[in-house]
């Protein structure tokens, strides 16, 4: 037992001695199953797959709601303006970061080793994650307001960004994207990780320029002149050698039929019941009915690709109590889990050319870029929609065989380019964007904020001061975490005050 209780205490004091040695255990922190190095690759994918799956209400559904799309059957909180912080962490933490850590790792060329270079030139690689991180930024300066944007993703070393004046974000957005088009080289390999086009670095250059189109475009009230900043830029994207985006060829779409597992349709983990189109919808597209907030009366027959019922009306718009109508977004086309979604069309591209034809900014024709604007968005959604679902041994629904879009659309855009020349023709090219863009929520809302058309009235029972929405509220950790800057951004709006009537810099 001596011996025992010997052993025992010799062995306590080599562990003693041993444990009071300064021994080198390595970074306890560090993750030993996460990856070793940065991988470009993967990243530009990730945010992509994020940006293009990322869902909920505030992510995706309420700038439906606040342009009148759809109207809400059970929570309608939100179709009623309530007045709550919003979200902006999935951007910058999820997407917006990575795409930086794409930008920063490929401006080293101490990291250009042949496994970077095999999954696309570096140039390509870095010019399309600029490229897509300013998509990005404009949505959330669209959404918001001024917003951390230089001294954004600084990571420890800035843990309270400045909010950067909506100017300077949007200037800083159209340099950084007309950069990365002329870094561009379609003679090389593009990113292995892009899903939207694949790596086709041609299709990426008419897509910078086309953005830049719309992101100038957006400017038109501070810049509205013909030799202003925003024309200039307008012009110079509209003239570049590379192009825009023309065909429907040539389109960014997300497209989910043959993704990976998970990589779905973000509408389709949204509860379907919970919303139907609005009345004030369908009756646009009826060109008929009593909400009717638009100048068309021609029969719009994208309705048979945007409804589950063509023929049954949607459900008048901001009420508490739910009101009768039938008339649901496709479930087919758009709420599906393999249902591809837009990005940036020929359509809207030539609509914002018959924009600023109408601004006087180009010497472009009105008409022509109108007839094919609206041609354009008929096209897609036949090349885009039917197709694919006959092709995959499936029938169209609502419609008789998909020659029907095609052969209706010259009909219709005539209509519609009389109807432009016999009243306010911005008007009718601002109605047509609105449906054209069906169910793009958030490009439809700034081009509503800045246009004013269609002429969309308040929702019956409003939860706020009665007015629709011009942006989102801060979140709310703002103004305790960031107080001093959060408070810069307020003071930047009209009236100084974080509610979500009032407006942003572009739409003051």
């Amino acid at each position: 037992m001596k011996n025992l209780k010997t052993i025992i205490l010799f062995v306590t004091i080599a562990l003693t001695i041993g444990a009071c040695k300064n021994v080198d255990f390595g970074d306890i922190n560090e993750n030993t199953n996460g990856p070793t190095s940065t991988d470009p690759q993967t990243l530009l994918t990730a945010a992509m797959v994020n940006y293009a799956t990322i869902t909920g209400r505030e992510y995706l559904i309420r700038p439906t709601l606040y342009v009148q799309y759809q109207t809400q059957n059970v929570y309608t909180d939100e179709m009623r303006y309530n007045e709550v912080a919003s979200y902006w962490g999935q951007y910058y933490s999820n997407e917006i970061s990575e795409l930086q850590e794409v930008i920063d790792f490929l401006s080293d060329s101490d990291n250009i080793t042949p496994t970077v270079v095999s999954k696309g030139a570096p140039e390509n690689q870095k010019a399309v994650a600029m490229v897509f991180q300013s998509v990005i930024y404009k949505r959330v300066t669209d959404l918001f307001g001024n917003i951390p944007y230089s001294e954004a993703m600084k990571g420890l070393d800035n843990l309270t960004p400045a909010y950067d004046n909506q100017e300077d974000v949007y200037k800083g957005i159209i340099a950084k994207v007309k950069e990365a088009r002329d870094l561009m080289d379609e003679s090389k390999t593009g990113p292995i990780g892009d899903i939207i086009y694949n790596g086709d670095m041609t299709k990426w250059k008419k897509f910078a320029n086309s953005f830049i189109l719309q992101a100038s475009l957006q400017l038109s009230k501070k810049y509205p002149g013909a030799a202003d900043y925003a024309a200039t830029e307008f012009n110079a994207a509209l003239n570049d050698p590379a192009g825009v985006i023309e065909t429907v060829s040539d389109e960014a779409w997300f497209s989910f039929y043959n993704s990976s597992p998970g990589q779905n349709n973000p509408w389709s983990r949204n509860r379907a019941k919970d919303y139907n189109l609005s009345q004030e919808f369908t009756d646009a597209l009826h060109g008929a009915g009593a909400l009717n907030p638009t100048s068309n009366h021609t029969n719009d027959k994208r309705i048979n690709i945007y409804s589950t019922d063509p023929t049954a009306d949607g459900r008048p718009y901001g009420y508490a109590a739910v009101q009768s109508g039938d008339a649901q977004m496709n479930r087919t086309y758009f709420w599906n889990v393999k249902a591809s979604l837009p990005l940036l069309t020929a359509s809207y591209t030539y609509l914002n050319r018959a924009d600023a034809a109408n601004l006087g900014w180009t010497g472009e024709v009105k008409d022509d870029m109108l007839t094919q604007g609206i041609i354009k968005s008929y096209e897609s959604l036949n090349d885009h929609k039917v197709k694919p679902i006959i092709a995959n041994g499936g029938s169209a629904p609502n419609i008789a065989d998909e020659n029907e879009l095609p052969t209706y659309a010259p009909i219709y855009a005539a209509a519609r380019v009389a109807d432009a020349n016999a009243g306010d023709y911005g008007q009718v090219i601002a109605e047509e964007k609105w449906v054209s863009l069906f169910p793009q929520g958030f490009d439809a809302w700034a081009e509503w904020r800045r246009t004013g058309f269609p002429a969309l009235q308040p929702a019956h029972d409003y939860l706020n001061d009665g007015n629709i929405p011009r942006r989102y509220i801060y979140p709310s950790d703002e103004s305790g975490l960031n107080g001093a800057n959060y408070q810069s951004g307020v003071n930047a709006l009209v009236p100084p005050a974080d509610k979500n009537t009032s407006r942003i810099w572009w739409d003051q």
